[in-house]
């Protein structure tokens, strides 16, 4: 379960308290609100008890002004943030709360955008001292381990590549991470191993061997090395002279082809990924990324070969009308469960995707985005799936370990279809009870004007799936069911004296007697009038 943000307000204007409380949907922005107080002292007091996070407090109240009670609760959590509200534009107190590190600074009267970007701006700020105190956790944790601690440096870059480079010098960074770097050629290669080989060691196994090969055959052409395993790949940051960047390609292909005789006999294939050659450590990221596009390459070039990255002219895959076009057929197909259009409209996309100048991440990320399309369709037809999170982290495996396109299209289309297949047979069991249901809401509702929409939305479906879904377990459609509903009532009423075919017409839900009457002879063979005489 996520943890909420816990905020206090504090505010000897109850108005102003209440308005902040009401302004924000606090549960959406991942924040809760866990005391209130009206002066300082009963603020500090929160601080003490209530934990929390964010402090929003006004300058001036009683007991502890604003400005006492930051110092105050510094002293109880550092770590505080803090939203000063006043209605004193001075620049003093603003120039002091700088001093203790307040961010924000909000003028009365507070309206709900200057708010909700202050709480952004704490919310980040708050992510980020997380993220330095896991860090720093696991620096400390790992202290005496240097090996552990050198991995850290290139583990890190790949978890939070967002984050850049830390700000500190090359000399900086070998004294702090046990390195020995020096001025020259900086590169990332990544080693990908790829297939289901029935008799595979383990990826452990794997990079051991592979890790320890590798290290051998670089010692004498580089500077530094640091590898990480990363899932099904090796991560290889290397450091060298300029001179003796000939050897190390070298060495490379002849990585490959042993690679290749010892990983070929278990049904794997080896790839390798090489990243752009910079000259300063500070700009090994962009090796990082294009390392991760030269392997993502590989669904476009093969595998068991060397890519090297290079920048293909992407473009815009679709153009607007062709976009809405292909997620107009997808969704419509998903919405319809239809196996069959569904796996047309994919497979157009990578004959689309096929004929056209795009890099295999701008394929890949285009396959998440078809993803994604698929379980919003789901969530907005309100059909929940119950293990919509394992089928994601399912999907995003699939797509970071298949090694061509149409393999890569085919996982996409296995996923989709796979994951209706057990959603509609999960549904099954329901069906009953739920055309049921929808029976006895037309015949409770038959007078009235309900349409496809009305029912759907007393059922929990989209209008378009619960048209197909009521069809299908029935044998005729939404309107034809109503129809023959209102007419059966129509009989029975005819044959009451008392009744004008008009009256009839209204009490069973029909505006217009033409129209009713040709539904009636439709229906019986005969006009109303002529029923009445031969059954009243």
């Amino acid at each position: 379960m996520k943890l909420l943000i816990r905020v206090i307000i504090a505010d000897d204007e109850t108005r102003i308290c209440k308005l902040i409380e009401h302004l924000i949907n606090w549960e959406e922005l991942g924040m809760e609100i866990v005391g209130i107080a009206d002066n300082g002292i009963d603020a500090l007091g929160l601080v003490e008890k209530a934990h929390p996070d964010l402090v929003i407090t006004d300058i001036r109240m009683p007991g502890y002004d604003g400005l006492e009670l930051i110092e105050k609760a510094k002293a109880i959590n550092e770590k505080l943030e803090f939203i000063i509200i006043s209605g004193y534009e001075e620049f003093a107190y603003a120039q002091k709360a700088i001093e203790y590190g307040v961010k924000d600074y909000l003028c009365k009267p507070i309206n709900q955008d200057s708010l909700l970007k202050a709480l952004h701006r704490v919310k980040e700020a708050l992510k980020a001292k997380t993220r330095h105190s896991s860090l720093e956790q696991e620096y400390q944790s790992i202290k005496k381990d240097v090996g552990k601690i050198r991995r850290s440096f290139l583990h890190n870059l790949l978890l939070f590549p967002e984050e850049g480079f830390p700000e500190n010098t090359l000399a900086e960074i070998n004294q702090n991470y046990y390195f020995h770097f020096q001025d020259g050629c900086f590169r990332v290669m990544i080693i990908k191993i790829d297939g289901q080989g029935e008799a595979k060691p383990s990826t452990d196994e794997i990079s051991a061997q592979l890790t320890e090969t590798l290290l051998t055959a670089l010692s004498e052409v580089t500077v530094e090395t640091e590898i990480v395993p990363s899932n099904s790949s090796i991560v290889v940051l290397i450091n060298y002279a300029p001179e003796e960047k000939a050897k190390l390609e070298a060495v490379f292909v002849k990585l490959l082809n042993e690679y290749k005789g010892r990983l070929i006999p278990f049904g794997l294939m080896v790839t390798i990924g090489y990243g752009t050659e910079v000259t300063e450590l500070k700009a090994i990221t962009t090796s990082i990324t294009a390392a991760q596009g030269a392997i993502d390459d590989r669904i476009l070039k093969g595998v068991g070969r060397i890519i090297e990255f290079s920048q293909a002219p992407t473009g815009a895959i679709f153009n607007a009308d062709r976009y809405y076009e292909f997620t107009r057929r997808f969704t419509k197909a998903v919405e319809l469960v239809d196996h069959v259009e569904i796996k047309k409209v994919i497979n157009g996309l990578k004959e689309d995707l096929s004929r056209q100048q795009v890099s295999g991440s701008e394929i890949k990320r285009l396959v998440r985005e078809v993803g994604n399309t698929y379980y919003i369709t789901m969530r907005n037809s309100q059909l929940k799936i119950e293990d919509a999170t394992y089928e994601q982290t399912t999907l995003e495996h699939a797509i970071d370990n298949c090694y061509a396109l149409d393999q890569l299209f085919q996982e996409l289309t296995d996923q989709i279809t796979g994951s209706l297949s057990k959603l509609m047979a999960d549904k099954s069991q329901k069906n009953v009870s739920q055309i049921k249901q929808a029976k006895m809401y037309i015949e409770q509702n038959y007078m009235k004007n309900i349409t496809l929409e009305d029912l759907g939305s007393y059922l929990g479906f989209n209008s378009s799936y619960f048209s197909s879904f009521f069809k299908k377990e029935t044998g005729t459609s939404f309107v034809e069911y109503l129809s023959k509903v209102r007419m059966e009532k129509a009989k029975e009423l005819l044959k009451e004296q008392g009744l004008r075919i008009q009256d009839v017409c209204l009490m069973v839900g029909y505006n217009d007697v033409k129209y009713f009457t040709k539904l009636f002879i439709k229906h019986t063979g005969l006009k109303p009038n002529e029923f009445r005489k031969l059954f009243a």
